[in-house]
């Protein structure tokens, strides 16, 4: 009775024994199973999309987004079913550059990875149509202000073909002398022209910052804003002008080289000394420049990766270029050149172009010099569209850029020093001559 009890014991021992043991083995080979790394997941999971970014005259970004892909991954991108690129990418989010396009022609894009668990697989279809050339062809006019030499111009802008600013220093025959009443004809610093004629215009600056006095001194610089106002400088002071009228003037922190803004309540200044101020709507903020050179110029672009305004700006003493970012911080931009550059333009960071002892294009992270055909000095360089910039230089050169070529116009015997551009419709001045020249596309 008791041998039977104890044989029954040791078989219900080695029972237990038994399923521990494999249950033991169980856990253990799940967990084995779960712990591991799969070098892909589910190939069902796999998913490749492209998107067109932005499209010039003869180039094209594509936006490639990838999931649930072991990286680095080699893709193919194939243009009209033709393989054009084959690369290693190390990104799920990647831009991909295809230049040597034709212009007003629409192209279809389609990526792929080969992988040798779920064979090929393909993104998306993606149609691209590039942009349409402008053409070269410009009818110019000159219009001349003034009757001495000391009469001059230093900056222009257009809102539209019936409204243009130019800005500078203009003595005429009633200017410099008292009338009739004694009162002293101060010379004119600014002209508007509204479509069908020029007026001359006196913009009021202070004599000495918040004293009383003001006088009609020589006006550096004029911008448009696109909420209709526009700017004006002279020295370290600033005018607005609303409906052809001008209003409040203040003292600022920078003597005014040039300005950029997104409006009246958001702009940069930048000007002698490496100074740089930021104008929020409120008050003005110094900015660090990082630099005691002048700072001839700025532009701002709306960088579409991180969704924020960036302002590029240019040093003189061929320092290159340098962008404000985020909240007013300064970084470097590589500049591998020893040409100086005193002007800077762009629409976004895909582009950006700077002028100076040639012309110079930033496109794909590479700085690439510009075949103008013959030796330029640019002083001043604006755009509106990848198919529409032009420059104006020493030696009354003005080159124009279509979205595939450029022309060079030798339009005025003296020297150019700044341009505007908008719709067909450019306007150029020079800082020796007291003269505007506007061309109007034909």
């Amino acid at each position: 009775m008791n041998i039977s009890k104890s044989k029954t014991n040791i078989i219900s021992l080695k029972s237990f024994v038994l399923n521990l043991f494999f249950l033991l083995c169980l856990l253990l080979s799940l967990s084995l199973f779960f712990s591991c790394e799969t070098t892909e997941p589910p190939p069902s999971n796999q998913k490749l999309t492209l998107v067109a970014e932005d499209a010039s005259c003869t180039e094209a970004w594509l936006n490639l987004k990838i999931e649930n892909i072991s990286l680095p991954t080699e893709i193919v991108l194939k243009q009209n079913d033709t393989t054009i690129i084959t690369t290693n990418i190390n990104s799920k989010d990647t831009t991909l550059f295809i230049e040597n396009l034709l212009p007003s022609q629409t192209y279809t894009f389609q990526t792929s990875i080969q992988n040798p668990a779920s064979g090929i697989k393909k993104s998306n279809k993606v149609p691209v149509t590039t942009m349409d050339t402008t053409s070269h062809h410009f009818t110019w006019e000159t219009f001349t202000f003034g009757g001495e030499s000391s009469s001059h111009f230093n900056d222009v802008t257009i809102i539209n073909e019936n409204n243009i600013w130019a800005v500078g220093e203009i003595h005429t025959e009633s200017t410099d002398k008292f009338d009739s009443n004694g009162i002293w004809m101060q010379p004119y610093n600014a002209v508007h022209w509204d479509g069908s004629e020029w007026e001359l215009k006196r913009i009021m600056f202070y004599t000495f910052c918040n004293q009383e006095h003001k006088a009609s001194y020589p006006a550096k610089t004029v911008f448009s804003f696109t909420d209709g106002v526009i700017t004006i400088t002279s020295g370290s002071q600033i005018t607005y002008i609303e409906n052809v009228e001008q209003k409040n003037v203040e003292c600022i922190p920078v003597s005014v080289n040039s300005i950029w803004g997104i409006s009246s309540e958001d702009f940069y200044v930048v000007g002698n000394g490496g100074k740089i101020a930021h104008y929020n709507g409120s008050s003005w903020i110094k900015i660090e420049s990082g630099t005691n050179n002048r700072i001839s110029d700025l532009w701002g672009i709306h960088n579409s990766k991180t969704k924020e305004n960036e302002v590029y700006f240019v040093k003189t003493g061929g320092e290159g270029t340098s962008k404000i970012t985020g909240i007013d911080k300064v970084q470097e931009v590589d500049w591998p050149y020893t040409n100086a550059i005193e002007t800077i333009w762009g629409i976004s960071e895909k582009v950006i172009y700077v002028g100076g002892e040639g012309i110079f294009k930033r496109i794909n992270n590479e700085w690439i010099k510009e075949d103008l055909g013959n030796e330029v000095l640019v002083m001043d360089l604006k755009g509106e569209s990848y198919n529409s910039i032009v420059s104006v230089g020493l030696n009354g050169l003005l080159n124009y850029y279509n979205g595939s070529t450029w022309k060079t116009h030798n339009i005025l015997r003296g020297n150019l020093t700044a341009v505007s551009v908008k719709d067909n419709t450019i306007a150029a001045i020079g800082i020796s001559d007291n003269v505007i020249i506007i061309g109007r596309r034909n």
